[in-house]
C-alpha cells in the first residue's frame, strides 16, 4: 500500500452497518457514481472478475483472556472499546489502532510502525512511528496502556476483502463494502497466519440463506448525515445491522452455528433481492 500522504491519527466519526446483497451493492455502486471515487488504495488495486477494484484487509484483535471486548458487544453495552493491528499484504507496515464507541460515534486513535515491533509496542517499549509526530507517539503510549490495562492478547485474525469509496464533495464521508470474511482464533502475535484453521462467514451463512452478504459501511463527520447518504439510506431502504467481524467471529470459533449468527445480526429484509 502506498504511503498516506497527509496520515490522520486520531478522528470521530460515525460508523452505520447493512448487511445487503450483490444486485444491491451494484446499485448503490451507481447511485454513489456523481459523489465518490476510488479511494487511493483501491485504485492501487487489481481488479477482480466483476470489474470492482478492491484490497484485502487482515486485522490482528486483541482482548482479554475473558474476552472483555466481545463480551461487552454481546451485552450491547453502548460505550465499549477494541484494540487491533491491521495489515494490508504479508509485507506492510502494522497499524495499531484503539477504537472506542459510543453509540454510532467511534473515536479511533492509529500508528504506523514497522510490523517487526508490532509486540514490542504491545509491551511499551514505543518504537518509530513510520509517520512521525506527536500524536503518534502519544498514542503508542495509549496502545501499551489498554493492553497492560486489560491484560489483552492476540485473540483472533479477521481477513476479508474491502472494496471503498471516498466523497468528492465532504470533508470526510466514506462507503466501504467488505466481502469473503474469514476468520481464525489465535494466540499470537503472527500477522501472517498460513491457510489452516480458518472459518469462513460465507459458509455459514449459506445454510440459511440464498444469497451471500455484503457488509456495507457509511461513514462521515460526526455533525451530521450529507443528505446524498440520507438520500442512499432512503431510496434502498437499508436496515441497520450491529454486525460485528470480531464478535462473528468468536462465535464462529467456539460454539455457535452460522444459522443462529447469521440471524442473530441481519435483519430478514436486509438480503431480500429486489424483483
Amino acid at each position: 500500500m502506498a504511503a498516506m500522504a497527509e496520515f490522520q491519527a486520531r478522528y470521530e466519526r460515525l460508523e452505520i452497518k447493512y448487511l445487503i446483497d450483490e444486485l444491491t451493492a451494484e446499485r448503490i455502486r451507481a447511485q454513489i457514481d456523481p459523489y465518490c471515487t476510488p479511494d487511493a488504495h483501491s485504485c492501487e488495486s487489481a481488479h477482480d472478475r466483476s470489474g470492482r477494484a478492491g484490497y484485502p484487509i487482515q486485522s490482528l484483535y486483541l482482548d482479554s483472556p475473558a474476552l472483555a471486548f466481545h463480551q461487552a458487544k454481546v451485552r450491547g453495552d453502548p460505550d465499549r472499546i477494541k484494540a487491533r493491528v491491521r495489515t494490508y499484504s504479508d509485507t506492510s507496515p502494522a497499524t495499531l489502532e484503539v477504537k472506542r464507541r459510543n453509540s454510532e460515534v467511534i473515536d479511533k486513535t492509529r500508528a504506523v510502525i514497522d510490523r517487526r515491533f508490532v509486540e514490542d509496542a504491545a509491551n511499551g517499549l514505543s518504537p518509530p512511528c513510520l509517520f512521525p509526530g506527536d500524536s503518534q507517539s502519544r498514542f503508542l503510549g495509549d496502545f501499551a496502556h489498554t493492553v497492560a490495562k486489560w491484560g489483552a492478547v492476540p485473540t483472533l485474525s479477521v481477513f476479508y476483502e474491502r472494496e471503498a469509496y471516498e466523497s468528492l464533495v465532504d470533508v470526510y464521508s466514506r462507503i466501504t463494502f467488505d466481502r469473503k470474511i474469514r476468520v481464525r482464533r489465535t494466540s499470537d502475535w503472527d500477522l501472517s497466519p498460513g491457510d489452516d484453521d480458518w472459518h469462513s462467514f460465507d459458509d455459514y451463512w449459506r445454510t440459511d440463506h440464498l444469497t451471500i452478504p455484503v457488509v456495507l459501511e457509511l461513514k462521515c463527520e460526526t455533525s451530521t448525515i450529507p443528505a446524498w447518504l440520507t438520500d442512499l439510506i432512503r431510496r434502498n431502504e437499508l436496515c441497520q445491522s450491529s454486525f460485528s467481524k470480531y464478535s462473528i467471529g468468536i462465535s464462529l470459533t467456539q460454539w455457535r452455528c452460522g444459522g443462529e449468527i447469521a440471524r442473530a445480526y441481519s435483519p430478514a429484509r436486509a438480503l431480500e433481492v429486489p424483483a
